[in-house]
C-alpha cells in the first residue's frame, strides 16, 4: 500500500484547515459588535462602513435614503454574541434573542450581507430565516 498521501487527501485538508480559523471568528464577531454598537448610538455612517455593497443597496432601495439615515431602522436582536460560524469565505454570528447575522469576507475584511434574521414560523427543518436587512 502507498503511504503517500494522494493529490485529493492534500487539497481536502488543507481546505478544511483553512475554514473557520479562531482569527476569522475573532473578526466575524468584532464587526457585528461594533454595528451593534454604531447602531446603538445612532451612529449610521460607522454602520454603513460595516456593511457590503449589496447590502448598502438593498438598504437604500428597500428604505428610499441613503444608508446612513437608513440603517438606524434596523434592529439587531440582541447585543450578545452566542455563538459564530466561519465557512472559508462567509460567518454567522448568532445573537442571544434568537437573531443572526450574516458576512462574508471583503477584500478590505469581513461585511454584514444580512441582519436581523430570525426563523419564520413553521416546522423547524421548514423554517428559512426571514431578515431584517437581506443583501
Amino acid at each position: 500500500m502507498n503511504a503517500r498521501p494522494t493529490a485529493v487527501t492534500v487539497v481536502a485538508a488543507a481546505l478544511l484547515a483553512s475554514c473557520g480559523t479562531a482569527d476569522d471568528r475573532a473578526a466575524s464577531r468584532a464587526v457585528v459588535e461594533r454595528f451593534g454598537a454604531a447602531l446603538q448610538r445612532g451612529d449610521g455612517a460607522a454602520a454603513c462602513a460595516l456593511l457590503s455593497q449589496d447590502a448598502i443597496k438593498a438598504l437604500e432601495q428597500q428604505e428610499g435614503k441613503p444608508c446612513p439615515d437608513a440603517v438606524t431602522s434596523l434592529k439587531l436582536g440582541g447585543r450578545t454574541v452566542t455563538r459564530v460560524q466561519v465557512y472559508v469565505t462567509n460567518a454567522k454570528v448568532d445573537l442571544a434573542g434568537g437573531a443572526s447575522a450574516f458576512l462574508g469576507r471583503a477584500t478590505d475584511g469581513w461585511r454584514l450581507s444580512d441582519v436581523g434574521c430570525r426563523p419564520s414560523e413553521g416546522k423547524p427543518a421548514d423554517r428559512p430565516l426571514d431578515c431584517d436587512l437581506e443583501g
